[in-house]
């Protein structure tokens, strides 16, 4: 019933849309972020356009995304060369789906918290399916137990980081503290009088995606591992800072 009531409302909503249709509906806060500004949002408008003539829910498009992390994580386990390319870029193009799904469901004026919890949801299951599948592959081929250390320990920074991201607003607004981090990343920014970007200091989810990609991509799992668990330490270790004694 849920699936039928779903392809109901997008069949009838919309016949054809336009690209520029489709574009106004893009959160324009993300452009303040310089990869999504400059690479990610004209592929994320090109597919969202290609969602809505295709009639597709935005719950539909958010699952995508776990879609092509679950290949991109059965091309690492099993595949090698340039397969790993191919399987950098579909789980990197989880990034522009992040994007796509609340463009979409913007167009259809649709806000649920159905959609919400699903995006945080697949979010965390694509990281975990390609980190886990990058730990077992790596083991499989060495045999060194550090690599199961490593990835064990991203898995569970990237868990606290998205812990963090949840719970840091919810506590400022509640004992109406400021946000420390964010000062730092403005005050940055007017050193270098502009040219840098407060949304480019952050570790944020197009920035995570990225990554992951490249490592995936470029067959360094301990590249990965490395810098994503220590970048992501710092940005929820840092929460220890910031609510100490408040």
């Amino acid at each position: 019933m849920v699936w039928k009531k779903i392809y109901k409302t997008t069949k009838t909503d919309i016949i054809m849309a336009s690209i520029a249709e489709v574009g106004k509906h893009f959160k324009q806060d993300h452009l303040t972020r310089p990869l999504i500004k400059y690479f990610y949002h004209p592929i994320t408008v090109w597919s969202s356009w290609v969602f809505v003539n295709l009639k597709l829910h935005e719950h539909i498009v958010t699952a995508l995304s776990f879609v092509f992390a679950l290949i991109s994580a059965l091309m690492i386990y099993y595949l090698n060369g340039a397969w790993l390319i191919l399987a950098g870029i579909l789980f990197a193009y989880g990034v522009v789906i992040d994007l796509a799904d609340g463009t979409v469901a913007r167009f259809y004026k649709h806000k649920s918290a159905m959609g919400e919890w699903l995006d945080e949801a697949v979010g965390f299951m694509s990281f975990f399916v390609v980190f886990l599948a990058m730990m077992l592959r790596g083991f499989r081929e060495t045999g060194d137990v550090t690599l199961i250390v490593l990835g064990s320990y991203t898995i569970f920074s990237y868990m606290m980081i998205n812990y963090a991201a949840l719970m840091s607003p919810m506590l400022r607004e509640k004992y109406k503290l400021d946000n420390p981090v964010q000062a730092m990343r403005e005050k940055a920014s007017k050193k270098a009088k502009g040219a840098i970007n407060p949304g480019a200091l952050a570790f944020s989810l197009d920035v995570q995606w990225t990554l992951v990609g490249l490592g995936i991509a470029l067959d360094a799992p301990y590249f990965l591992f490395i810098a994503f668990a220590l970048i992501s330490t710092m940005q929820w270790g840092a929460r220890f800072w910031i609510f100490w004694g408040k």
